[in-house]
């Protein structure tokens, strides 16, 4: 079973398509979305999110934003979204990511 997914950043989509599974970092952690999943709002911390399509998975940085679920729709709007070719590309662009950040403890 199928539902519509969209990702985006407020300049550019880089997703827009059927999916059978998203699974988003939340700010309490991960969290899956399947089909006919109960309406929901909530915020996105940095991390990987990926999207399952029927035949394949796409994995993608995200930097922030917003995730609502309503009516076998799901809208991801990010601050900023970087693309990774593979799960291990997403955990290599997220520890880069990390690197350039502040180091609040120093």
């Amino acid at each position: 079973m199928t539902f519509h997914v969209t990702l985006a950043t407020p300049d550019k989509v880089f997703f827009d398509g059927a999916a059978t599974e998203a699974v988003c970092p939340g700010l309490r952690g991960f969290f899956g979305i399947l089909a006919r999943h109960t309406r929901m709002m909530t915020a996105m911390k940095t991390g990987i999110l990926k999207i399952r399509g029927e035949s394949q998975e796409q994995y993608f940085l995200v930097e922030g934003g917003m995730v609502e679920v309503a009516n076998d729709r799901v809208e991801l709007l990010a601050d900023f979204v970087t693309p990774a070719t593979s799960a291990a590309d997403a955990e290599v662009k997220l520890d880069e990511l990390k690197a350039k950040l502040p180091n609040p403890a120093a």
